[in-house]
């Protein structure tokens, strides 16, 4: 069908008395959505890359998926949450297949660790001496085996989704390559699953499946994902981020000691007469408990040349890795035993391989850095940019590209996250929201409020915008850059609000919503996961307070590297990273005020270098046109 074809079918479809209008109480023509879907319509018949900015309310889901579906070739559309994953699956598209008269089918493929595997289960199963809450763990997950046509955990509520159990029971990759399973094998889930995702015209993945295929991609060792003729990237701004965590690695002391207790199972169940296997996985026990000893117990993140000069430190990390080798070399001798240890080996071969190159790669475009606490530790691998990564894929896989979000652009340009992903050459364009921000919302930005290291800050901050919380009995949000910031604030206001305080971290975020919108004056305190995401509409919310510009800390090793590499370049580690970085976060951050166009409301935001620095022009251009105020009894006229 060509672009002038599906073009005609948009105007239609979308049109006053279209489908849409039919089926959708209340529906109105949105132009920015139509000229969206269009533009969309014209980058998959050229087969180009789209970088396009839809404001809150344009309707960008519809915008992108309509012209997919009419053009009939096969989709990949990658988002950042589950909860977009999951309208898109269950409503979104099987609404428009209805609607349209269009016939296809719609897949959801997750990572593979989300799925069960009956012959881990089996083998699980078989070992003797598990707690007797496993063991009701475990029958329960044999149950739910007997009735799932998935094999997804999702299906599972009843077990907590973090439970460790879960790990010893998914289908991992190191299982599945060692035991040589296969599509043909009737009770394995995963391979069923991804053949029906490589039948489905429209496939939901999220940005972690997508950028773990392109990792396998790069290295050559194989896909997760089938071929397609359109890509599309909804809450694309979060994609460079969590593209660098898979064409880098890390390795936790979370995944040692995973790999301490599944050598401790391999041998008691496949190698009990080996002494020798016993001893070693012991002693990789204590030199994974002694390294983390040698850090310390204070939170900290090091550069790799800070560590370099803890040399306690760094020979411990090195008799760890030493330790590593002697292991590997024992489970290779043995991996013809059984199923367990011939697993092992591909994890212990792939931990040993990451950590050598961890302690000894001179490559200057490799991040490497560490991240301890008394009880915990991570060795991160973080490539400086995944440009060529991605445009090399992006390049040797074809199609149509869109990458779509609130907030791609810095100061009306489309130059900083281009950059990021290597999409030169990139069409862009801009819709503005249809909500209309300077009469339905302010920005209430306080004078005379001290600098953010000020140590009464957030005192000072919350005495501030004390009458407008007061005033809309509060139904607020405050947003905090940091923990200590929200604690802070938690110990404030426990002695003073006589409303709701919901804190993050006493309850999962979900509950923390719902109980927003039921309680009496409820505030609800947040960090980073508040900031975007999060859709409360009408009078349940009046109020978002932002505490600071989110500036990444200067001390963080990745910010550090990127900024040393950026003078090295000539330019700007602040205007070139950090203030685009942080515009990103704050448009998302006051993206929760404003949710429908019968919203109304008040954005407190409390930095004072937002109106005293030069920067805060830049910071203010790229916000939603609200109107600026500067004393609480003005902002109160829109609560």
């Amino acid at each position: 069908m060509t672009a002038k074809s599906i073009k005609n079918q948009l105007a239609e479809i979308l049109s006053e008395n279209g489908p849409l209008a039919q089926q959708t109480s209340g529906y109105q023509v949105r132009h920015a959505q139509v000229e969206m879907a269009e533009a969309v319509a014209e980058t998959i018949d050229q087969q180009e890359t789209l970088l396009a900015e839809a404001g809150t309310g344009t309707g960008k889901t519809f915008a992108y998926l309509i012209p997919s579906l009419l053009s009939g070739k096969k989709v990949i559309v990658s988002t950042a949450t589950k909860t977009l994953q999951d309208q898109l699956l269950n409503k979104d598209v099987p609404n428009l297949l209805s609607w349209c008269k269009i016939d296809g089918a719609v897949r959801v493929l997750k990572g593979r660790e989300n799925y069960l595997c009956p012959q881990r289960l089996e083998l699980t199963e078989t070992a003797e001496h598990h707690p007797k809450d496993v063991w009701k763990k475990l029958s329960l997950i044999q149950d739910w085996q007997q009735k799932t046509q998935t094999g997804d955990k999702a299906e599972l509520s009843e077990l907590d989704e973090n439970d460790p159990i879960w790990h010893r029971v998914c289908a991992r990759l190191e299982f599945c390559q060692a035991n040589e399973c296969h599509a043909s094998e009737a009770c394995c889930f995963y391979p069923k699953i991804k053949q029906q995702a490589a039948d489905a015209q429209v496939l939901i993945v999220n940005h972690h499946l997508f950028c773990a295929d392109l990792a396998l991609r790069e290295q050559g060792v194989g896909e997760v994902l089938p071929e397609a003729d359109i890509y599309i990237f909804d809450e694309a701004h979060q994609l460079p981020d969590i593209a660098a965590q898979f064409l880098g690695f890390n390795l936790s002391r979370y995944q040692f000691d995973e790999l301490v207790r599944d050598l401790k199972l391999a041998y008691q169940q496949e190698s009990p007469d080996t002494v020798e296997l016993k001893d070693q996985t012991q002693q990789l026990a204590e030199a994974i408990q002694a390294f983390n000893e040698q850090l310390g117990k204070w939170e900290k993140r090091w550069t790799r040349e800070q560590f370099q000069t803890q040399n306690a430190a760094e020979k411990a990390l090195k008799a760890l890795s030493e330790q590593l080798v002697r292991v590997s070399a024992t489970v290779k001798q043995l991996a013809d035993r059984g199923k367990l240890l011939s697993a092992l080996l591909t994890r212990l071969q792939l931990f040993e391989k990451q950590l050598n190159l961890w302690l000894k790669t001179d490559d200057n475009q490799q991040i490497r850095w560490l991240e301890s606490a008394q009880s915990r530790f991570k060795l991160n691998l973080t490539p400086l940019s995944v440009a060529d990564p991605f445009s090399r894929q992006r390049a040797a896989s074809g199609g149509a590209w869109i990458f779509t979000s609130a907030t791609l652009s810095v100061n009306q340009s489309f130059d900083y996250f281009s950059q990021r992903l290597g999409l030169a050459g990139a069409k862009t364009h801009q819709w503005e929201s249809p909500f209309d921000y300077a009469k339905q919302a302010m920005i209430y930005h306080p004078i005379g409020l001290p600098a953010p290291s000020a140590t009464d800050y957030i005192k000072i901050c919350l005495r501030a915008a004390w009458p407008l919380l007061q005033a809309s009995k509060g139904r607020a949000f405050l947003l905090f850059t940091s923990h200590r910031a929200l604690q802070e604030a938690k110990v404030l206001l426990k002695a003073h609000w006589p409303g709701a305080l919901l804190v993050q971290g006493d309850l999962p975020k979900n509950a923390l919503l719902s109980r927003f919108k039921e309680m009496e004056q409820p505030l609800l305190l947040g960090t980073s996961s508040f900031w975007e995401g999060v859709d409360v509409k009408g009078e349940a919310l009046k109020i978002v307070l932002i505490d600071r510009i989110p500036f990444i800390p200067p001390d963080d090793p990745i910010v550090q590297a990127r900024e040393t590499d950026l003078r090295q370049r000539g330019l700007s580690g602040f205007y070139h990273f950090q203030i685009p970085e942080a515009i990103i976060a704050l448009k998302q951050g006051a993206g929760r005020l404003i949710r429908d166009t019968s919203d109304t409301g008040v954005l407190i935001l409390c930095d004072p270098r937002i109106s005293q620095k030069s920067y805060g022009q830049l910071i203010m251009n790229s916000l939603p046109k609200f109107k600026w105020v500067y004393d609480a009894e003005t902002a109160k006229e829109k609560l």
